[in-house]
């Protein structure tokens, strides 16, 4: 685990941006890599550390999402498509808006719908975000969205929706995610917020009318993390 430190950017320039005015973390081995730049940081490397520093705090995650929604408004290409597609040398997901009402798999971060994943027409998976993706989330994404083989299998399994479902059937490991307010698989099969009885969760209920975000902002989070995660550990 990263030990991170508070830097606090100049007011004017916060406000230049549009940014928030917050203590943004930083690690505390980039400390020589910032005073080497004269404080000169990348838009993209903010919010690399905001994903790191957000998924490992139990609270007061929330407080840093406008920061990291921001972020990435500013470094989003300007492209209003419906749907686009993201991918890695091993990992492809297609991102674009997803039926709360139908059969998913989400991601949950304490009571909050972070992202929903329901399959394609080929069973590779589509996605939609509803709060911006920290860095555990995004490895959930990357990690069930692994291309299949030569056989089309994943992971043992056909194909990514059904490697998904496995990943998701495990409700102790999630319920201690949840516990420690990280992010974790959840399988509705019924749709968002119908328990497996039939009965209704409210809590989740209630957040079919979220909206989601654009597929160019959460691209430009995963690329974000995807890119500098590669850097970080070459």
């Amino acid at each position: 685990m990263k030990e991170f430190i508070e830097m606090h950017w100049k007011s004017e320039w916060l406000r230049e941006h549009g940014l928030p005015e917050i203590g943004y973390p930083m690690p505390t081995d980039a400390c020589g890599e910032v005073l080497n730049s004269e404080g000169e940081i990348s838009f993209a490397q903010i919010l690399y550390w905001l994903q790191e520093f957000s998924a490992e705090q139990q609270e007061g995650w929330q407080e840093l999402e406008p920061a990291m929604q921001r972020l990435a408004e500013l470094l989003a290409p300007d492209d209003s498509r419906e749907v686009l597609t993201v991918q890695g040398d091993t990992w492809f997901l297609e991102l674009g808006p997803t039926n709360l009402s139908s059969t998913i798999i989400t991601i949950q971060r304490r009571d909050y719908l972070i992202a929903a994943i329901t399959p394609r027409y080929d069973f590779r998976l589509r996605v939609a975000a509803y709060h911006p993706l920290d860095a555990k989330t995004i490895n959930y994404l990357l990690g069930i969205s692994l291309r299949p083989d030569a056989e089309g299998n994943v992971c043992l399994r056909p194909n990514n929706w059904e490697y998904a479902l496995d990943q998701a059937s495990h409700p102790v490991s999630a319920f201690y995610a949840c516990e420690r307010g990280e992010s974790y698989l959840s399988f509705w099969e019924y749709g968002l917020g119908v328990n497996a009885d039939g009965t209704n969760s409210q809590i989740f209920d209630c957040q079919k009318q979220l909206e989601s975000f654009a597929p160019n902002l959460v691209a430009t989070q995963i690329g974000v993390y995807y890119s500098l995660y590669r850097n970080d550990n070459e």
